[in-house]
């Protein structure tokens, strides 16, 4: 079986051979079970019109045949226009591990918001803003400080902050103005109780296959891995499970990091990621991902569900 990896250049497009170590786990694990892998960068692509045709091309060519693809979507901007290239693979009947609406829905985290709260998945309390003159009211619906502002799109605890003052709310708020790219802001409860831990669940075909606590050092609020926070294996409870899978299936994501906050009211769901990081998790519960994640492939390509 071919199997493709498409995968996507976070910023500007950089003249690097260089493979992020999330493709190259899952190229080796393609090659481990025994199958072809096809590295695709997305920025050798190009969308191809005509009246009676649309297709895919690569780098002026024919698109390689493949079985499956799996994307490696790391956008942070233009999420819509950038990754449209999957839509169109799924107009073309190509399969791919992770639809182009369930990507648009995960990369945007006002819209993650709305479906997580219409299926009755619990979320921090959260408003959005647009204009200076609702910020106090804001602040109070959402508890008082210290408040989390994010921005509705980043990864890796980029466009994440956290504000202990109104005056040094309001000054963020005169800041974020004066950028060409503001339209929103998320104003979002600060979960105390939680101390700087939060869980990394890592869902697959509707199965959790691995979870960490994730523990945010020195004064860093925020416990990315990237960051410098530091992983552990966690267990979780019944709910936390179920919390899990159910926000993955409200987003229809095919695979999911859902980072979960322990509140006093129980477990509420802070994020659900369509691009979780592979390298962390695996080392720190031993678990290979990647494998886990080829192998969902194929075996949707095998029961011709994709």
């Amino acid at each position: 079986m071919k199997i493709g990896i498409l995968h996507f250049k976070p910023g500007p497009t950089i003249r690097s051979r260089k493979l992020p170590s999330d493709v190259k786990m899952i190229r080796n694990a393609i090659k481990e079970l025994g199958h072809i892998p096809k590295i695709i960068p997305e920025d050798k692509c190009q969308l191809f019109y005509t009246r009676h045709h649309a297709k895919v091309l690569y780098a002026g060519k024919a698109f390689p045949k493949v079985d499956i693809i799996i994307p490696r979507v790391s956008l942070l901007n233009n999420v819509g226009l950038n990754a449209s290239i999957l839509g169109q693979f799924e107009l073309q009947g190509i399969p791919v591990l992770q639809s182009y609406k369930s990507v648009l829905r995960a990369k945007n985290k006002l819209r993650t918001l709305q479906f997580l709260s219409k299926n009755s998945i619990p979320v921090p309390v959260t408003i959005v803003v647009k204009r200076f003159e609702f910020l106090d009211v804001a602040i109070r619906k959402v508890g008082g400080f210290p408040i989390i502002i994010k921005t509705p799109f980043g990864s890796l605890g980029k466009g994440v902050a956290i504000v202990e003052s109104r005056r040094a709310m309001h000054s963020a708020f005169d800041l974020l103005l004066t950028s060409p790219d503001f339209s929103s802001l998320l104003i979002q409860e600060y979960v105390e109780e939680a101390a700087g831990k939060d869980l990394r669940v890592f869902v697959i075909g509707g199965k959790v296959v691995a979870s960490m606590q994730r523990n945010a050092q020195g004064d860093e609020f925020r416990s990315n891995i990237a960051l410098g926070g530091i992983g552990n294996i966690a267990k979780l409870t019944k709910e936390e499970e179920e919390i899990s899978l159910a926000a993955a299936k409200a987003l229809k994501l095919d695979f999911a990091g859902v980072d979960l906050l322990r509140s006093n009211r129980g477990p509420v769901v802070m994020e659900v990621n369509c691009n979780p990081g592979l390298e962390g998790i695996t080392e720190v519960t031993g678990i290979n991902i990647a494998k886990k994640l080829v192998e969902y492939a194929i075996s949707l390509v095998e029961k011709g569900e994709k």
